[in-house]
């Protein structure tokens, strides 16, 4: 019969061999692969991390222990090895997007603009793919908790500090437009730092107590989870202006509420108007709108001509009254949405408290957004813009500016651009297909040339 030491060296060694299994994937990468510098932080920190745990093993089976610490060091065995298995999730996503295979420029650029924002001038992300066609946060909260656990217990090094782990759908590697949609989990990365879940959850139970007597959990819970998808909606339309918003509607087909002349018909809207595990789609657009309007994009919005901005236009003007709510909780269903609503200007106030001092580029954007379009329409990389006529002196328009100009061109100036190509029709689906793309390509190598020209990958 083993013996418990046996038991235990079986075990240890059982577990040094996934360890290892797992930092090789970091340690033997493939050479013709590249990595931003936040995912190289990453994979560094796992090899020392799974050395550290080999290193620990080691030195608790060289020891003389008793019986009650031979039983302990079976129980970090076992804590260890759950500790792994999380760390594992993340690995080969962070492994496959390497940069051939990610949005590099873009992703540089959507940092450089979120590091203006105060207390996060050093942020940087890891972007991950992803196999679920969604855009997500890494929960930093659950992650560190796991990988400082580990590196307590074997004194290896802490998790990076001021790291981010982002996902992005494995399959729109290449998209600049849809990538728009990552500041939204910029906005939770802020979310998770700054402890706001907790700020939140104050303010829904001081709601509820005063409509039903008391604070519920489930439903703080849930109500909480509604404002951080909220605030990281706002926030992303804070950072980067309407290509968010466009994006929101392109991905998730809320159009499919306007009618064959573009018009609001509210029997297009089921399921688009009930909060349920998540806000309705078409409450989000109605908040997002709110802060197109506060930093002055609106007006300058609601005059392209797409059913996109359509169906912004529908969203903004629906009231409270137009979204409901099953009954989740056996309690009245108007009670909790009216505890919700209370909180949502208070959402915005955290938002322009948190992103006091940010730079709005509404005016940069309108300032060269003609000039954009017109480089563009002409097939022409836009991040030199001629200034007053004068061969020698050229505006670099900022990633803001271009994603928002470039967006707008792709929904209502792609006809002038294929209109250019010989042989390219504007009926033809394919042809759309192949100069989208191209557009995609031109404002990704803008943003490059920019930021490298401003001194942004520094």
């Amino acid at each position: 019969m083993a013996t418990l030491q046996d038991q235990l060296r079986q075990d240890a060694a059982s577990l040094q061999k996934f360890v290892t299994s797992v930092s090789d994937h970091c340690e033997r990468r493939s050479g013709t692969a590249a990595y931003l510098e936040p995912s190289e932080r990453l994979f560094s920190y796992i090899m020392k991390l799974a050395e550290s745990t080999r290193s620990y093993l080691t030195r608790s089976l060289d020891l003389q222990l008793d019986l009650q610490n031979l039983l302990g060091l079976r129980k970090d065995v076992r804590i260890l090895r759950a500790g792994w298995r999380f760390m594992h999730r993340f690995v080969k996503p962070a492994l496959d997007a390497d940069t051939l295979r990610l949005p590099s420029s873009l992703v540089l650029g959507l940092t450089a603009r979120f590091r203006e924002i105060p207390g996060f001038s050093d942020t940087e992300f890891v972007i991950c793919h992803t196999d679920e066609f969604n855009y997500l946060n890494i929960t930093l909260s659950k992650l560190k908790k796991q990988a400082n656990y580990i590196s307590e217990s074997v004194g290896g090094p802490p998790f990076p500090d001021k790291l981010g782990l982002i996902g992005i759908p494995y399959s729109q590697a290449s998209s600049i437009f849809m990538n728009c949609l990552i500041p939204h989990e910029m906005g939770h990365h802020v979310f998770g730092e700054l402890h706001l879940v907790r700020t939140f959850q104050i303010l829904i139970e001081k709601e509820l107590i005063g409509r039903l007597g008391e604070s519920k959990p489930q439903i703080v819970e849930c109500l909480a989870y509604w404002a951080e998808e909220i605030f990281c909606d706002l926030f992303a339309v804070r950072l980067v202006g309407f290509c968010f918003c466009l994006a929101f509607v392109e991905l998730y087909d809320v159009s499919m509420i306007l009618d064959e002349n573009s018009a609001y018909s509210p029997g297009r809207s089921v399921g688009l108007t009930e909060f349920t595990d998540y806000p309705p789609d078409l409450f989000r657009l109605r908040q997002q709108v709110s802060v197109l309007k506060q930093d002055r994009w609106w007006p300058h919005v609601e005059e392209i001509d797409s059913h996109y901005v359509r169906t912004l236009e529908a969203a903004g003007k629906l009231t409270e009254q137009d979204f409901k709510m099953p009954n989740l909780f056996n309690i009245d269903p108007g009670i909790i949405l009216a505890a919700f609503f209370a909180i949502v200007p208070k959402i915005s106030d955290k938002l322009d408290e948190i992103t006091e001092g940010l730079k709005i580029e509404t005016d940069e954007w309108q300032k060269n957004d003609q000039d954009i379009s017109l480089y563009l329409q002409n097939g022409i990389v836009p991040s030199s813009l001629r200034s007053g006529g004068l061969t020698d002196d050229f505006i670099h328009p900022k990633p803001v500016s271009l994603l928002n100009a470039s967006y707008k061109f792709y929904l209502q100036g792609l006809n002038l651009l294929i209109s250019n190509i010989d042989g390219a029709k504007v009926d033809n689906k394919e042809d759309r297909v192949k100069w989208a793309k191209k557009v995609e390509m031109w404002t990704a190598k803008a943003i490059e040339d920019v930021m490298l020209m401003t001194g942004g990958f520094s």
